[in-house]
């Protein structure tokens, strides 16, 4: 049930059918590409998007390989092959220099192909990380590969009736009740079947597979490499926390004041009393913020 109503269009790429939405393409001179996070898809931007080609910019927001409407094949699900995708997408595009903004995982997405492509065509305007990549999971207290793929690994919804998944949505979190677009955005991460049960489009072996790339991913070193200015938009959300909610806040808190001691041309605003899915709760504010970093790069 992907249902966008957006205008969206396939590429072909590295032997995969490659699904993505746009707006307002080849009327701007600024182009901005929104990478999803982890399980998620293109519709994540949906909400946000609409505000940022009002204000003449190009946007483009694809199905990473294993997600959404693209192509799902069984391996290579590592950043390597990841920021090979994202170059040939935007080769297929025919755009240089965007600026580069990735949600949750597509934030160290993000940050992995900034940090490979600092010069040239490929080499993003800027750099926009919304609550992600800011600390390695290697980090947290006494982790270990097993403590974090516990952690992580997805709950297994296949075979819930949607309703009752639905359900569950509204009543996620305390803090922010989702309205109707969310729920339907958030929906288009499964398949719905006739029996109208959801299914995961991103496998669990998938998921996996790439949790263990995350666990693999060393943060700090792909900024040492980055040569474009970069905004971080971090998540912090209205008490009371969980004690694994304050945990992986105190892990964000301390790895953005590292990044902030050791890089140039970095900025970075907090958005208070936030969920971690940004785009979907503050859409026009993040809008906002990405259209103030683009004009002072293009």
């Amino acid at each position: 049930m992907y249902n966008s109503s957006m205008p969206s269009s396939y590429l072909l790429i590295n032997d995969l059918r490659y699904h993505y939405l746009h707006w307002n393409l080849g009327n701007s001179s600024r182009t901005l590409v929104l990478l999803h996070g982890l399980a998620s898809n293109a519709r994540i931007w949906e909400l946000v998007a609409p505000y940022l080609a009002e204000a003449g910019c190009a946007v483009l927001a694809p199905d990473l390989r294993g997600h959404g409407l693209t192509d799902k094949p069984e391996s290579d699900y590592g950043f390597a092959t990841f920021t090979r995708d994202l170059a040939a997408l935007f080769k297929g595009w025919d755009i240089e220099r965007p600026l580069l903004v990735g949600h949750s995982w597509g934030a160290m997405l993000a940050l992995d192909f900034a940090a490979q492509f600092t010069h040239g065509p490929l080499a993003p305007a800027g750099l926009v990380l919304v609550d992600g990549g800011f600390s390695q999971l290697d980090m947290l207290p006494n982790a270990t590969w097993e403590s974090i793929q516990a952690r992580l690994s997805p709950p297994r919804l296949a075979g819930m009736p949607v309703e009752d998944f639905l359900a569950r949505l509204r009543t996620s979190n305390a803090n922010w009740q989702l309205d109707d677009a969310a729920q339907q955005i958030i929906l288009a991460n499964f398949e719905v079947s006739r029996e109208e049960t959801i299914s995961p489009r991103l496998t669990y072996e998938h998921h996996m597979q790439i949790v263990r790339a995350m666990w693999e991913f060393k943060t700090f070193e792909r900024y040492r490499r980055v040569r474009c200015p970069i905004l971080l938009v971090p998540a912090r959300a209205a008490p009371p926390r969980s004690p694994q909610e304050e945990e992986f806040l105190s892990l964000k808190e301390s790895g953005i004041k590292h990044i902030q001691s050791n890089q140039k041309n970095l900025k970075v605003h907090w958005m208070e009393n936030s969920v971690h899915d940004i785009p979907l709760q503050h859409p026009q504010q993040l809008a906002q913020l990405l259209l103030d970093f683009s004009q002072s790069q293009f």
